[in-house]
């Protein structure tokens, strides 16, 4: 009697050597796209946008409810039009379909789940990564850390590890440079801002990443401490993550660790969407993602140059492809040649349209306040609290800052000069402002008005 044999399980080391020839796949792909001129570019994207709405309609159970037939099978084979009548995806749409129904592939082929820290509505969403999702993202941001770290760095990276995929896919892509890594992690009870100053110092450091707001509040401990970030401490690039970063902010980190400041920009749901040159320029990873600039009202695209909402769509997520994604934050892509020789253009981050403020009948937002504030603080500590009062905004000094006259003064002419609104001025609570920020894995310069002197 003949029966079927069932296939022998392929051995342990034809599945490692399949892994490996997987990863140099992928490290190929990115050489060559991340080699692109600006025109191989644009071509490489049309064919890559249309290969994300078939996987995506075809594979996602949300996109093939949420996307008319017709109109993914128009976008699909390239059809512009088609493809700028899609609906939007929100972040009420991720939430809701939280944790698996984004899920495009089976779930055996997810290596990596990860969620939000729940900041933008409350609930938290998930991501999703295959394989080479995760690697493709790393290599090309190792590609992109490249041109301001090498082999010589050590980088000293806290942001957080736990769940969010910032510092794993930081940690990852900096250690293909063959730099050191010193893994402090982000508000851990067992890596105290204290012990994170040692070891910087004990490790040479010579690269921070971390949160602008994280970054000031190390260099104050490091002061208290006896240390001076310029001098005892070899910190000469601070990658900031997590947050956005007014030009103020910058030069007052260079101020206090005599380093150059570069900002980032990514989110749970998509990893890097942008990462800076050697020219502190913030450049979109186009070899990865499909941008767009809309109007926040009526969602219409706006022309190039313009401000408003950034959506993006996914080029390279097998695992969760987003269509047309309205990430809230408020943008200008800068289509004009970079002096570093990019291909990619540059975003000019504005903040978020959740952070925007109204003061009176005037309009701002955080990262303006935070502008004028510490371009007008010249002692530390380096941190502020504001809280808005009808047409009044409240702002809360570090008491050395309150008490000085000049700098009082500063603050009132940069808030009128520049939002057309009175100020009062009060004392910051120092002592619980700096406890909501050791005890934050995301510390940034938010509203702190519980922590004015008498509040």
């Amino acid at each position: 009697m003949t029966t079927l044999a069932r296939p022998a399980a392929p051995d342990a080391r034809d599945r490692l050597r399949d892994v490996l020839l997987a990863r140099v796949d992928v490290a190929r792909h990115v050489a060559e796209v991340t080699s692109f001129d600006r025109r191989a570019l644009d071509s490489w994207v049309r064919q890559a946008l249309a290969a994300t709405v078939q996987h995506a309609c075809g594979n996602s159970p949300f996109y093939a409810d949420f996307v008319p037939a017709h109109l993914a099978r128009a976008a699909a084979d390239g059809d512009a039009g088609a493809f700028g009548a899609l609906p939007f995806t929100t972040r009420e749409h991720l939430s809701a379909a939280y944790p698996l129904g984004m899920l495009a592939v089976p779930r055996r082929d997810v290596i990596r789940f990860d969620e939000s820290s729940g900041t933008g509505n409350g609930r938290p969403i998930a991501a999703f990564f295959t394989r080479r999702d995760w690697l493709e993202n790393n290599l090309t941001v190792a590609a992109l850390l490249s041109r301001v770290l090498d082999e010589r760095d050590v980088a000293a990276i806290a942001v957080p590890y736990e769940l969010a995929g910032v510092g794993q896919d930081l940690d990852r892509a900096i250690e293909v440079l063959g730099c050191t890594i010193v893994p402090l992690g982000a508000a851990s009870p067992s890596c105290t801002p204290e012990r994170m100053v040692d070891a910087l110092h004990r490790s040479g450091a010579t690269t921070l990443v971390c949160s602008g707001t994280r970054a000031l509040y190390l260099g104050e401990i490091a002061r208290r401490r006896g240390l001076d970030p310029r001098t005892d401490l070899k910190v000469s690039k601070i990658l900031m993550a997590g947050e956005g970063a007014s030009p103020a902010k910058k030069r007052r980190l260079a101020d206090q660790w005599g380093a150059t400041a570069y900002s980032m920009f990514g989110m749970t749901e998509t990893n890097t969407l942008a990462m800076f040159c050697a020219h502190r320029e913030l450049h979109l990873v186009e070899t990865r993602t499909y941008f767009e600039i809309v109007d926040p009202a009526s969602g219409e695209p706006l022309p190039d140059g313009s401000v408003g909402e950034l959506a993006l769509t996914t080029l390279a997520s097998r695992a969760m492809p987003l269509l047309r994604y309205r990430t809230g934050d408020v943008c200008q892509i800068e289509a004009a040649p970079c002096a570093c020789g990019s291909p990619l253009r540059r975003l000019r981050h504005r903040g978020r349209i959740g952070d925007r403020i109204r003061i009176g009948e005037r309009g701002t937002s955080q990262l303006e306040i935070e502008d004028i504030v510490l371009g007008a603080l010249t002692r530390p500590p380096y941190y502020f609290a504001f809280h808005v009062d009808g047409g009044v905004l409240e702002i809360a000094l570090p008491p050395r800052s309150a008490d000085d006259d000049a700098t009082r003064t500063a603050v009132a002419d940069g808030v009128r000069d520049r939002l057309g609104v009175p100020t009062r001025l009060r004392r910051l609570d120092v002592s619980r402002f700096e406890t909501a920020l050791r005890t934050s894995a995301k510390p940034t310069m938010r509203n702190f008005s519980a922590y004015q002197e008498g509040s």
